[in-house]
């Protein structure tokens, strides 16, 4: 089997708003109260989040994927070795707590884990994916077109809640078009400084493809964030950039995610899923 764009899949969250209280049925409760979210099932079918996104992953030049699991995860890798990806080419890294800490040391460092686990990946670029959200159909398959890239998406046509939209980064990008930063968390100055050529400001999804050896020396060296004393991944490509290691092309998308946050999104993704999931729509 090929290492056709190998993608590292992020699924070690925790999803505590998952948890929370919600109006929805005691069925649905238990599932998300029981279940890693990326492995919450949905549709008629209940088939996990995860599983969606694999099949997209392989429909659209995937090969070879590395699922980045918490270290008590006792169902994801268990799941797909009884229900492969047919044509793709799955393995597991499991993301402890360090001693002394009480939370993992972030996604910079569940991504230097997978890559250190990979390194016959060398010559490709990698990509970043999340396992609890689905992008639209098409999203994938133009980030593996290119090198180095990141998606920038406008944020009126992501389909989600304008409180959640919020809370996303924004993409800084020189006049080629391509990325200088990510702000995390922006401010009313940080959006302004933030606005493209065309006047629209784009997010973040936190999708990412960069080549091996610059993401893993970004991932390995990584500053923790001085509150939430994690290593992140927005600020590892960031460095890309001012590190002089490379840049990644800021590719303006529209298009809907189906997305998990809250107890009562899981019915409405079954319905999204069901009818196809959406289509990247530039």
């Amino acid at each position: 089997m090929s290492n056709v764009n190998p993608t590292i899949i992020m699924a070690a969250g925790k999803g505590s708003r998952m948890k929370a209280d919600a109006d929805v049925t005691p069925e649905t409760l238990a599932e998300v109260r029981s279940r890693p979210k990326p492995m919450i099932r949905i549709g008629k079918a209940r088939r996990p989040l995860l599983g969606h996104l694999l099949a997209l992953l392989k429909e659209e030049g995937c090969g070879d994927a590395c699922i980045v699991i918490a270290e008590d995860d006792g169902l994801t890798q268990e799941h797909f070795a009884r229900h492969p990806i047919p044509g793709m080419k799955l393995s597991f890294v499991r993301q402890g707590i360090p001693a002394g800490r009480s939370k993992p040391l972030g996604t910079a460092h569940a991504v230097q884990l997978a890559l250190e686990a990979h390194p016959e990946w060398g010559r490709y670029s990698v990509t970043i994916a999340n396992g609890d959200n689905l992008p639209p159909r098409g999203m994938f398959a133009e980030l593996f077109r290119h090198k180095a890239a990141l998606p920038a998406f406008h944020p009126d046509f992501l389909g989600l809640p304008k409180d959640r939209i919020r809370a996303f980064a924004v993409i800084e990008v020189d006049p080629e078009g391509r990325m200088k930063g990510i702000v995390e968390k922006p401010g009313t100055e940080d959006m302004e400084n933030a606005r493209w050529a065309d006047g629209n400001v784009r997010v973040s999804m936190n999708y990412f493809r960069v080549p091996y050896a610059a993401l893993l020396h970004a991932a390995r060296h990584v500053p923790e964030h001085p509150e939430r004393r994690e290593k992140e991944i927005p600020t590892a490509i960031s460095m890309l950039h001012s590190s002089g290691n490379g840049t990644l092309e800021a590719l303006p998308m529209k298009g809907e995610f189906l997305d998990l946050t809250h107890p009562d999104d899981v019915e409405n993704a079954g319905r999204i899923a069901d009818s196809g999931g959406f289509e990247l729509k530039c």
